[in-house]
This record gives structure tokens, C-alpha cells and sequence, in this order.
């Protein structure tokens, strides 16, 4: 006895993001991708239960990394990827079946669905060319990554250039401060001049200027960058430059003036 069938997927496969990457895990076998427009390019295929039947599997765990920016912004969402397997098992095509509303994740589901490799599907006995539907959920951790956290600071010079001698003394102090602002939050920069000589203890040296600014959320998913500039100019001598996110200190550099 013959029975026809559709062309079929692959078993569903689930992703949840584990830390910067994902884990794959096999789950039951969801219903066909929907036929593109004017139907699958081959006809419907008449199984022989004599014969040899396989589903297509993937040999080993599907990897996708979390985009930086997405997951320090806490932006997260699934993707839907449909994947083309040949008969030897290598992928053909990925096509995105569903997105995610996010470029970024979008692009990283189908950089993972491109490097796998699976055991083909065996019809009547021969290895032959499938579809497989992958779901992969990017998940947010509890908890941020410190590389989330961080804060740069990068010196400048008055045209915005990057300073790769000590400042000048007789100018204000420029600098560009970068940081990801996932929700709204307080920064406060501190400008001390520092004397070791004096007292081992950073909050015991003068404050030559500080400044405190509140920042919402960009339009954009990024690393935000920051102008900062002291309003008045330095004399030549040691300072350290402390960056403070609602209340707490994530950055502290020392600057030379000459």
C-alpha cells in the first residue's frame, strides 16, 4: 500500500540563548513551511513502506551569537529561519521565514542556520533533498554582560581628532564618552586633579569640574558616544577623569597635561 505525501520539513528545532550563544534541542515534528507562491517546484512525492524513511537532522549544535549591541540594549525577539538541506547534507539556502523585527538578529539567526550541517532525509531509501524550519529565540540573560557596562573614554582635540599626545595645557580637556544606554539613567563626570603625593584616596583629590547629565534611550540600537569638555582650560599637571553611572563608577582615567 502507497500513500502521497507532501513535501515535508525537518523536526523543529528551539533556540535559547545561553550566554553569548545559543543551544539547539530537538523537539516534535511541526506542520510543513507554507508552500511558496504557485507551490513547491515539485510535485507531491508517493511514499513506498518498503523502503527505508528518514527525517533530516541536524549533526550538531546549531551556535548563534547574540549581537553585542541588541543584547546590551536588551532588545530581544525570535527568528524564524527556513533552511534548503541537500542530499548530502550541506545547506543550500536560508531563507527567513519570520523576522524578528531586527535586522541585527535577523542576520545572526541566518549566519548560524548557514553553518550547520545535517544527515539528509532518506525517501524510499535515498538521500534526497529537504526543508527544515528553525525557530531561534533570542533570549535576554538576567543579568548583563560587564561588556554591557563598560564605558569608554577616548581623548580628542578640538576638531574632534583623536589625541594621541598628552593634551595640551592652556586648553579645556575634550573627550568622547561612549556607553550603552538601555533605559534611562544618570551619568555623572568628575574631573579631579589628582595628587598622589597628597592622599592615596581618589575622592580626596580636588574637584576641578564635574557635571551630571540624565540620558534616555537612543532611537537607534548603539553604542552611544558622548561630546564632554571641561568649560574652562587646564594647566599642565596630573588629573584622573571618573565616569559614574547612577552612582556607581565604571570608568577612571588618568590624564598627564603638559
Amino acid at each position: 500500500m502507497t500513500r502521497t505525501l507532501a513535501r515535508r520539513a525537518a523536526p523543529l528545532f528551539a533556540l535559547a540563548l545561553l550566554s553569548s550563544y545559543a543551544a539547539v534541542h530537538a523537539q516534535a515534528l511541526p506542520p510543513p513551511p507554507p508552500p511558496p507562491p504557485g507551490g513547491w517546484d515539485t510535485p507531491p512525492r508517493v511514499v513506498d513502506p518498503r523502503l527505508r524513511q528518514r527525517d533530516a537532522k541536524m549533526k550538531t549544535p546549531m551556535r548563534v551569537r547574540y549581537p553585542e549591541a541588541e543584547a546590551c540594549m536588551r532588545i530581544s525577539g525570535t527568528t524564524t529561519v527556513i533552511v534548503a538541506i541537500g542530499a548530502k547534507g550541506d545547506v543550500l539556502d536560508v531563507q527567513i521565514e519570520r523576522s524578528s523585527r531586527n535586522r541585527n538578529l535577523d542576520r545572526a539567526a541566518v549566519a548560524g542556520a548557514r553553518e550547520t550541517r545535517w544527515t539528509p532525509e532518506i525517501f524510499n531509501g535515498q538521500a534526497t533533498p529537504s526543508r527544515g524550519r528553525i525557530p531561534v529565540d533570542f533570549v535576554l540573560p538576567e543579568v548583563s554582560s560587564e561588556n554591557c557596562r563598560r564605558v569608554s573614554v577616548a581623548l580628542v582635540d578640538a576638531q574632534g581628532a583623536a589625541q594621541l599626545t598628552p593634551p595640551p595645557a592652556g586648553q579645556p580637556l575634550r573627550a568622547k564618552i561612549g556607553l550603552y544606554v538601555p533605559a534611562k539613567l544618570e551619568l555623572r563626570l568628575a574631573l579631579r586633579r589628582a595628587d598622589p603625593k597628597a592622599s592615596d584616596n581618589p575622592d580626596l583629590y580636588p574637584v576641578v569640574h564635574e557635571e551630571s547629565r540624565s540620558l534616555e534611550p537612543p532611537a537607534r540600537v548603539e553604542f552611544s558616544s558622548l561630546d564632554y569638555a571641561t568649560p574652562q582650560p587646564l594647566s599642565a599637571g596630573p588629573y584622573l577623569f571618573e565616569v559614574r553611572v547612577d552612582g556607581v563608577l565604571r570608568s577612571s582615567t588618568a590624564i598627564e597635561v603638559r
